[in-house]
């Protein structure tokens, strides 16, 4: 990528904007540092010259005036690099000692701590400042005693500069960090951008690249992955149905004008129309129950119907779909049996719900030969404080290969075929199972076929 477009991207910016903020924070706190080191320098100047005004005010008291003017003319001889400054001023405003010309303008008749600006004699150079104390003494003698701040000066200059330069540096560093920063972030995002455009283009099997970090990135591409491969699945169940759809209702389509086409070739007869009305009646009630039970899977799959989730009781459920069967569970010879524990609640659609159950129990009914036995037995889940919906049965059961595949819409296995029915039961069960978040499994009941609905606790 070209660096004019990566300076465009929005990490880079915000690498600018952090970089930015720490700026500011670094000046502030440099600013800090500056200013502490400064005054503690100062304090070190002030502790000396009080030290040295103690020990003058020694001299003073031991050896008065005279005593006190030869001391700090030695101490002016002794201070070669002209680090210190001493002032005997007498009252008529002559200097008696010191290595000042004259008494400072800029302190005029101020005492205590005082700072000013001198060229002493001694030739420290222009632009000195001074940080002294001046102090009153008998007769209108002065005394000022001083100590010059250039070395503080000048190691306040080495401050600044090595924290300019570590600024600095910062600064580029910053700059540096945020571009490769950015560049290496752009490219997974391009990396991203390629699979998705591969993925428009029409290849469905494409997926995020995972970098093995576990950041950000991966846990998009994670996300990203997962809802491909539900989209690939709900794709592929699309065609299938499609494909489906076409051969399963070309038969019923086709026998309907087939019908239709006889009785309009043959003479006119009354009770023969009447009987293939009834017979097309009968086919298009089929048909309808098939496109009925296809929108009912599309709108469980799609958790259209989420907003009416509400408290439901299994056991109520089932003892209604017991109810409604046993009639033709009689007509076979079937023992239908209900087992509910009371006092049990799920979180669900109640007409989904319900049509599950029933769809289970029309299985278990219509494959269960003449004196079988079918149960439905609703109670807390083993283990767990999960609900458990099972329909048993004494039928012929499904091969353990063949209970994923049963699950597809309009799959029936080759025993099944002569028996009426449109492939669509255990493809709805599934998807109201998956609607309400329950685990749907599939297992040999010795014989006959168990299935279980197991809806996780706190539904």
């Amino acid at each position: 990528m070209r660096p004019a477009s990566l300076l465009r991207t929005t990490t880079f910016r915000l690498a600018l904007s952090y970089l930015g903020i720490f700026t500011v924070s670094a000046v502030a706190l440099l600013a800090l540092v500056s200013w502490s080191t400064t005054m503690f320098i100062e304090w070190q100047v002030q502790e000396t010259v009080e030290a040295e005004a103690t020990g003058l005010s020694e001299v003073y008291r031991d050896r008065d005036l005279a005593g006190l003017a030869d001391i700090i003319s030695q101490r002016t001889r002794q201070d070669i690099d002209s680090r210190a400054t001493y002032m005997l001023m007498g009252s008529d405003g002559l200097v008696v000692a010191g290595n000042l010309r004259a008494w400072p303008t800029e302190v005029a008749d101020l005492l205590g701590w005082v700072r000013f600006r001198v060229v002493p004699i001694g030739g420290i150079g222009p632009g000195v400042d001074v940080l002294a104390h001046a102090y009153e003494l008998a007769e209108g003698y002065r005394l000022l005693v001083g100590r010059s701040l250039a070395d503080a000066k000048r190691v306040k200059s080495a401050i600044n500069r090595a924290l300019g330069w570590g600024l600095a540096l910062t600064i580029l560093l910053g700059v540096v960090g945020g571009y490769f920063t950015s560049r290496h972030l752009l490219q997974r995002v391009e990396e991203m951008g390629r699979t998705a455009r591969r993925i428009f283009g029409g290849d469905m099997s494409q997926r995020m690249m995972l970098s093995g970090s576990d950041d950000e990135f991966d846990s998009l591409a994670e996300s990203f992955n997962e809802m491909m491969d539900e989209l690939e699945r709900l794709l592929e169940g699309i065609r299938t149905v499609s494909d489906n759809i076409a051969h399963d209702l070309r038969t019923p389509l086709n026998r309907l004008r087939s019908r239709i086409d006889l009785v309009l070739l043959g003479p006119p007869d009354c009770d023969g129309y009447r009987r293939t009305l009834e017979e097309t009646l009968a086919e298009a009630d089929d048909l309808l129950a098939t496109f009925n039970a296809i929108l009912t899977i599309s709108h469980a799959e799609s958790a259209a119907r989420l907003d009416q989730m509400e408290p439901v009781d299994p056991s109520r459920l089932a003892e209604d779909v017991v109810e409604l069967y046993e009639p033709l569970a009689e007509e076979k010879d079937i023992r239908l049996t209900c087992r509910a524990d009371p006092g049990l609640t799920v979180r669900g659609e109640r007409h989904l719900l319900f049509q599950a159950m029933a769809n289970l129990v029309d299985n278990a009914v219509k494959y269960t030969p003449s004196g079988g036995v079918v149960t439905v037995s609703v109670s807390a889940a083993h283990g767990s404080a999960g609900i458990a919906v099972e329909v048993a049965d004494s039928g012929p059961g499904i091969p353990e290969e063949a209970r994923e595949s049963v699950l597809e819409r309009f799959v029936r296995l080759d025993s099944t075929r002569t028996t009426p029915g449109n492939g669509l039961g255990l493809s709805l069960v599934q998807a109201v199972a998956r609607m309400h978040g329950a685990g749907l499994t599939l297992a040999d009941n010795h014989p006959g076929l168990r299935v279980r609905l197991e809806f996780p606790a706190g539904l």
